[in-house]
């Protein structure tokens, strides 16, 4: 079993692991970038002294020219692009730093949050365990029970006239005459009606044999309804009880000392909120430069690591290029046969780096989409309260297989997330809320008391944050 704490560092050193991964192709695709610009920009050179060679004075000026401001812009653009690939390489890193200690302090936050809420537990167990010797607490105690029995007694009693009701007055109802009457109030002081009206109601009355019915029926309801009232009046005892119980707890913690305690889980609480808000602050950011980054990684346009050198490779393709390449392969003096030579092994180097970089590229976009996967993990973690609760996971096995078939793109954050829920064990903390005045804190003492599970909402009453 692996507590929250490490699950949570379990994942975070996952995510680390593939944003190093990012790191390294990014690495690669930088230096790939560089050795084309370079690569392309010899080649442009070769041609270029290929057509001082072959051609005269004023056809060198098209083709010398054409090729001098293709290789200018496609080299703007290369540049604009590393410098700007370069700027988000810094800030990622720089990122990183800050989200690796705004994570530490977090984790620090959350540990206080539990250390606070054990303090807690430990006072009320003690209290308990003092309090429940106490002849005051024994007597009120036992008038909550007793309330509760009298309280579940009258409940089942209502319920079991209720269904009598239900059962027994089925053929009243289906009656439309006497309903007809019922509903009118006939018999009873509410009904009103003019003299033709009463004449005709009598005769209706008189034909169903009302009379006898309406009391047959109106035993048949009232009962249930006077049962189900006393039901509830045993209810609102019971609260009563209860409530007085809650108020003697709560006045025995509040001389132990709960008060400073609260105080101190509601301030760790404030300060966990404040860093997961400032640590959600820095990975939005982070998360707004890695798509940043995916774009300059993409194909489309001139922004994209594709794109960048495309119009100098577009005019080193050209017709007139390639015609005289080949007319310098036909005819060949030893100057233009050694610029044809490297101008071949330019294309054949080229073609590699272009297939490297495409392969980077989508080891680069892979990569992003397992970690998406794991950050969405990490945000759920976290949302889920995991580490606030205390506890642990019992499947700890199960989740490094998960986060490893994540890593491998195998699987994705929902089955982290099943194997996260159906592991979880909470803590005897497992939350920092504590019940307030007005309940009983300890237990209902007619049903057992235990502190296990206080604050996940057991057999007892909680309120809200204290």
């Amino acid at each position: 079993m692996i507590s929250a704490q490490e699950a949570s560092n379990a994942i975070a050193r996952a995510e680390l692991g593939l944003r190093k991964d990012e790191e390294r192709i990014d690495a690669i695709l930088a230096q790939a970038a560089s050795e084309i610009a370079g690569l392309r920009q010899e080649q442009a050179e070769l041609f270029r002294s290929l057509a001082r060679i072959r051609l005269d004075s004023l056809r060198q000026r098209p083709v010398i020219g054409h090729l001098d401001e293709a290789e200018s812009q496609a080299m703007a653009i290369l540049r604009e692009q590393q410098q700007r690939v370069e700027e988000l390489a810094r800030r990622r890193e720089a990122l990183g730093r800050e989200i690796t200690a705004a994570g530490e302090a977090r984790a620090e936050r959350a540990e206080a949050v539990r250390k606070a809420a054990d303090a807690i537990d430990a006072l009320i167990d003690a209290t308990q365990a003092r309090l429940a010797e106490t002849v005051d607490w024994q007597a009120q105690a036992a008038r909550l029970t007793g309330a509760e029995a009298r309280a579940e007694a009258a409940e089942e009693k209502a319920g079991r006239a209720e269904a009598d009701r239900d059962e027994k007055s089925r053929p009243y109802l289906a009656d439309p005459l006497f309903v007809y009457l019922w509903q009118r109030g006939y018999g009873t002081s509410r009904y009103r009606a003019g003299p033709i009206t009463r004449l005709g109601d009598n005769f209706v009355a008189r034909v169903v044999n009302y009379e006898p019915a309406r009391q047959n029926y109106h035993s048949l309801t009232e009962i249930p309804r006077r049962l189900r009232e006393h039901a509830e009046r045993l209810k609102g005892e019971v609260e009563e009880e209860a409530e007085r119980l809650g108020e003697l707890e709560r006045a025995a913690l509040e001389a132990e000392g709960i008060v400073r305690l609260e105080a101190q889980l509601q301030s760790a609480e404030q300060e966990l909120d404040t860093a997961e808000e400032r640590l959600a602050a820095l990975e939005a950011e982070l998360a707004t430069i890695e798509r940043e980054r995916l774009d300059l990684l993409g194909e489309g346009g001139e922004r994209g690591l594709t794109g960048a050198m495309e119009a100098l490779a577009g005019s080193l393709q050209r017709a007139d290029l390639r015609q005289l390449m080949r007319d310098a392969m036909e005819t060949p003096t030893p100057e233009d046969e050694r610029i044809v030579r490297r101008l071949q092994e330019i294309d054949e180097a080229v073609a590699r780096r272009d297939q490297e970089v495409e392969e980077a590229r989508r080891a680069a976009i892979s990569l992003a989409q397992k970690r998406a996967e794991l950050e969405r993990s990490r945000d759920e973690f976290r949302h889920a309260g995991y580490e606030r609760q205390g506890g642990g996971f019992a499947n700890d096995k199960l989740i490094g297989d998960i986060l490893g078939g994540i890593i491998g793109g195998v699987l994705s954050s929902r089955e982290l997330r099943d194997a996260l829920r159906s592991g979880y064990r909470p803590g005897r903390s497992s939350g920092p809320t504590l019940p307030r005045p007005g309940g009983t804190i300890f237990g209902s003492p007619g049903r057992g008391s235990s502190s296990s599970g206080r604050r996940g909402g057991g057999g007892f009453r909680t309120g809200g944050r204290f």
